[in-house]
């Protein structure tokens, strides 16, 4: 409930917390191929898909659903939880394919 609070407030994806079959099945590739990952301090599974970090997950809907580039993307999670641009779980996250559709217009 806190994270749904959260995004209210802070302007979150609004498709971050509704269900999205294609979105969860990227989730759970990035769960499979990159959860001993971490990014900076933090482990991808444990604190960010177990423990559902709302940032993280907020940014990586943006990032799958095409609405931020890859360079935002490194440079939201690498400032958000103080990673190396070039650290091997980011090099992981964006190794992993997300949606083939074309960019959404904003």
């Amino acid at each position: 409930m806190t994270g749904i609070l959260f995004c209210v407030l802070a302007g979150c994806a609004p498709d971050a917390w509704r269900p999205d079959s294609p979105y969860d099945a990227f989730l759970d590739q990035i769960q499979r191929k990159c959860g001993d990952e971490r990014i900076g301090s933090k482990s991808i599974s444990g604190d960010f898909l177990q423990e559902g970090d709302a940032y993280f997950l907020d940014v990586t809907s943006r990032y799958y659903h095409r609405e931020i580039t890859e360079q935002d993307y490194v440079d939201a999670l690498s400032g958000a939880f103080g990673a190396r641009p070039d650290e091997p779980g980011l090099r992981c996250l964006l190794s992993v394919p997300r949606n083939l559709l074309p960019p959404v217009e904003m």
